[in-house]
């Protein structure tokens, strides 16, 4: 059936800083809204990425560029799927899908079953093979007459005041403004487009941290203690390291280790070592969660020493769009956060989904759309954030005895779901249940509180000693302690005598 003809359309610039899995999905979302019928406004996507297009590779040079494995949860799943074919398509062959959640403490397997993913739909996926799928969809899909993209290319500097970006070939150094009518800011955790705002508006607050974890994740065999739909939790998988193993395309795993930083430097130095042979040794001595074949070990190690070790960044804004500059900020720059919870990629796609779905209730108004977009989903983003570095303790024995409380309100509820509420574990990522939603009941249970207050204290005692504010004294030897000991105890002892007398 032909469409009538369009008239009175406007042309409106988009420029998406930024070629991750959220800015990727809104250029898709607005592609779909040009082709829709009726459409008033068409959307002149340019895409500005700094890395090179990952969506024009072969599978077979993709997997040399694997990178963390992230669950798509019910949020992540609808924001896909609200782009006909793009999972079914692109997506649905590049993950595995997972049913069941084990706990392995040491090397005793708590099977958790399905029933502790319950009604979520859960889907696994490596962040780089995600990337690489939505860009083949813009590549096979959107029009070029609305659509340019300039990988390895720079975002320089943003001109809010007169609407445009510098950008720069990285390759043959040229440099040019484009002007925008919409700027997308889906540029990570030092976001380019995010300092706009910063310059712009004197109430715009904005805090970047990291998540206080240094880790290393390594893609190996699966052993065969660890199913191939099955996720697995490693509390104490090393001494003073916590795990996470996920399922992934070829038989594979991702393990993941991570260390609070306080304790980085206590942790054995084979595990720090850059010598494949001692690392894999320390594996086979210390990693109590299962025992791996001979070429796993070796596999392992050399990934190991191959890496440096990993710090993300974290990152809390009070806004994530300006009226005034025609900037949304969506993903990582507006709320850059732990793994810990699985959601951070989750939220970006579902900011992605929200924005263009405020675009279809305001009629593609932006001086309507934009602060709606921002009071939609800084409460979401900010409990994104929160939770995923509160929910879990610094402590680890606290840690550990949340974790177990955790495990028996899940099973109460599970007998007795009228008299026990859920456990906010339980609740994230299902599609029908926000963020913010999880957070007040965890805030309400008391375990965030707890937990936070805990956290706080012990990050920033570590900050006062990395930068110097307090040293550490040195510890008095037993004869020089009671050469000061004893002459003050004697003395207090004179003085009361006189006292009494």
């Amino acid at each position: 059936m032909c469409q009538p003809p369009r008239t009175n359309i406007e042309t409106r610039r988009v420029v998406i800083a930024g070629a991750g899995p959220a800015g990727l999905l809104f250029q898709a979302l607005l592609h779909n809204r040009n082709k829709a019928i009726g459409a008033r406004v068409m959307y002149d996507v340019t895409l500005v990425e700094s890395r090179p297009d990952l969506g024009q590779l072969s599978t077979e040079e993709l997997k040399a560029h694997r990178s963390w494995m992230i669950g798509l949860a019910g949020h992540g799943l609808e924001a896909v799927r609200s782009v006909p074919g793009l999972y079914d398509k692109y997506l649905a062959e590049v993950g595995i899908s997972v049913t069941e959640v084990d706990l392995f403490l040491g090397a005793k397997k708590m099977s958790m079953g399905s029933g502790a993913t319950g009604d979520q739909e859960s889907f696994i996926v490596d962040r780089n093979f995600i990337v690489a799928a939505l860009a083949r969809y813009a590549k096979d899909n959107m029009n070029s007459q609305f659509y340019t993209s300039k990988y390895e290319t720079e975002i320089l500097y943003v001109d809010s005041e007169n609407h445009r970006v510098l950008i720069r070939d990285k390759s043959t150094k040229e440099e040019e403004y484009l002007s925008y009518d919409l700027l997308v800011g889906a540029d990570g955790v030092r976001s380019t487009v995010r300092e706009a705002l910063v310059k712009r508006h004197f109430d715009f607050e904005l805090q970047v941290s990291d998540i206080f974890s240094t880790f290393k994740a390594v893609h190996i065999q699966r052993p065969e203690a660890m199913k191939n739909n099955s996720m697995s939790v490693l509390p104490g998988c090393l001494p003073s390291f916590n795990g996470i193993c996920l399922p992934e395309t070829g038989d594979l795993v991702c393990l993941s280790m991570g260390v609070p930083r306080n304790e980085f430097d206590s942790i054995s130095s084979d595990i720090k070592s850059s010598d494949p042979k001692v690392v894999a040794q320390y594996f086979k001595e210390n990693f109590k969660v299962c025992e791996l074949s001979e070429e796993s070990y070796t596999d392992l190690a050399t990934q190991w020493v191959n890496q440096r070790w990993n710090r993300t960044g974290q990152v809390h804004c009070n806004r994530y769009s300006s009226t005034e500059c025609k900037i949304v900020l969506m993903g990582d720059s507006a709320h850059a956060t732990s793994p810990s919870i699985g959601m951070g990629m989750n939220t970006a796609l579902r900011d992605a989904q929200k924005l263009n779905e405020l675009l279809d209730k305001f009629e593609d108004d932006l001086d309507l759309t934009l602060p709606q977009y921002s009071i939609d989903r800084v409460p979401e983003g900010n409990a994104l954030s929160d939770l995923a570095l509160n929910l879990y303790c610094f402590d680890q024995k606290v840690g550990m005895r949340s974790m177990i409380v955790s495990g028996i309100r899940t099973g109460m509820h599970s007998l007795f779901p009228s008299l026990v509420a859920a456990d906010p574990n339980t609740l994230i990522g299902l599609p029908n249940v926000t963020l913010s939603k999880v957070y007040q009941m965890a805030s309400e249970m008391g375990s965030l509180k707890k937990h936070r207050a805990i956290n706080q204290r012990i990050r920033h005692e570590f900050f006062e000693k990395e930068v110097g504010m307090v040293k550490e004294k040195p510890k008095l030897s037993l004869m020089k302690h009671a050469l000061v000991v004893v002459p003050v105890a004697a003395c207090a002892v004179s003085m009361f005598i006189q006292y009494q007398q």
